[in-house]
C-alpha cells in the first residue's frame, strides 16, 4: 500500500501533492441506502471525495440523520479524510445519490 506523504519540489519544499493511491474504492450511494466497507490490510489514512453530500460512520453503517443526535453518535457530513485501522468498518450514506471514492494509504 502507499504510504501517506507529501512529495517535495525540486527545491526540497513540501508541497500538497501525495503520491498515487494503489487501492481507492468506488460507492454509488442512492438515496437513504447505507453502505459498509472494510479497510484493507496496512491502510492508516483514507481520502474521501464526492459527487455530493454523504454521512460517514466510522463504526458501521450510518442514518440519514433526520432529527437532533446529541449523545455524541452522529455520523460525519462529507469528511475529507480519517485515519483507520486495517479491518474497520466504515459506512457511508446519503440523502440523494452520489458516488464516493475513496483512497486508501498505510
Amino acid at each position: 500500500m502507499q504510504s501517506f506523504q507529501t512529495l517535495t519540489d525540486v527545491m526540497g519544499k513540501s508541497t500538497n501533492v501525495i503520491p498515487s493511491p494503489n487501492y481507492v474504492l468506488a460507492l454509488v450511494l442512492p438515496p437513504g441506502t447505507a453502505k459498509t466497507v472494510t479497510v484493507p490490510a496496512d491502510a492508516r489514512v483514507a481520502l474521501f471525495s464526492a459527487t455530493g453530500n454523504f454521512w460517514l460512520g466510522s463504526t458501521g453503517a450510518p442514518a440519514v440523520p433526520a432529527a437532533d443526535i446529541l449523545d455524541g453518535t452522529a455520523p460525519e457530513l462529507n469528511p475529507s479524510g480519517r485515519a483507520v485501522r486495517p479491518g474497520q468498518t466504515l459506512g457511508l450514506v446519503a440523502s440523494s445519490a452520489c458516488s464516493v471514492s475513496i483512497s486508501f494509504y498505510g
